[in-house]
């Protein structure tokens, strides 16, 4: 009895250590992320109305190439407005800034490419500012207004934005600012006269309620977190249990094939 008292106490004292080890290093690990936000909330905030040597003008925030719930399609060539014909619908949600949807698209982004390529996939984009910071709002409105007026640089500049703001959230960079948003536009084909207007319109009122409505309908959907991936309209959360994103982008291609 004695040594059955004694092993059951060596049992729960040996829980009791892993335990307090994962309590540990799980509060080093939600610390970390709190302070890389603070350091982003501040920075963001700080550069969010430098607009440089853009002097442009407020295009009017009317939408087009947007879907009714605030997706970008894009095709093969990156087009926004456009389908890749008979293929199934693979939607991601995104907040520019979430470490996530980062990391989607750093491990994804030629997998869409390249099954777009293929005529197997058609991609959905759905720019959301969920994280409350400036970085994401003027993210996600610069993501709308390249699609509503250079609708052919659209996937590319999503993903140029991506780098970017990969650099701020994982690399310790420092946010963007609008003006880089207009170069970062510019450096991938978006005409100067458009990139030019860019800084003053995603500073407008008109343009921040549009990251703000695409955020709304976001959680009137019931969706609380990005990413969020959908097949066909449909959300596919499968992947959350095992990381396994491969499976769903094939349901996506089994569900457009002919």
């Amino acid at each position: 009895m004695a040594r059955e008292r004694a092993r059951i106490l060596r049992e729960q004292e040996a829980k009791r250590a892993r335990r307090n080890k994962a309590l540990m290093i799980g509060g080093i690990v939600l610390a970390v992320a709190l302070v890389a936000f603070a350091i982003l909330q501040i920075v963001g905030k700080g550069g969010k109305a430098n607009t440089g040597d853009y002097e442009g003008t407020v295009r009017p925030a009317t939408l087009a190439n947007v879907t009714d719930d605030y997706g970008i399609d894009v095709n093969a060539a990156g087009v926004a407005g456009q389908v890749v014909e008979d293929a199934g619908v693979f939607a991601v949600y995104s907040d520019y800034t979430c470490s996530g949807c980062i990391n989607l698209e750093r491990n994804y982004a030629d997998t869409y490419h390249n099954h777009a390529d293929a005529g197997e996939l058609s991609v959905r984009l759905y720019p959301v500012a969920t994280l409350n910071n400036s970085v994401s709002d003027n993210a996600a409105a610069a993501m709308f207004y390249v699609a509503t007026y250079a609708p052919e640089q659209a996937w590319a500049y999503n993903d140029a934005l991506f780098a970017r703001t990969a650099e701020a959230v994982k690399g310790g960079g420092s946010a963007p600012t609008l003006a880089e948003f207009a170069d970062i536009a510019k450096s991938v084909g978006v005409p100067d006269d458009v990139a030019n207007d860019l800084p003053a319109s995603v500073a407008s009122d008109d343009w921040k309620a549009v990251a703000v409505a695409a955020t709304d309908s976001f959680r009137e959907k019931g969706y609380t977190a990005t990413p969020t991936l959908e097949v066909n309209g449909v959300v596919d959360d499968s992947w959350l249990a095992e990381g396994d994103v491969d499976s769903v982008i094939q349901s996506a291609i089994e569900a457009g094939a002919k």
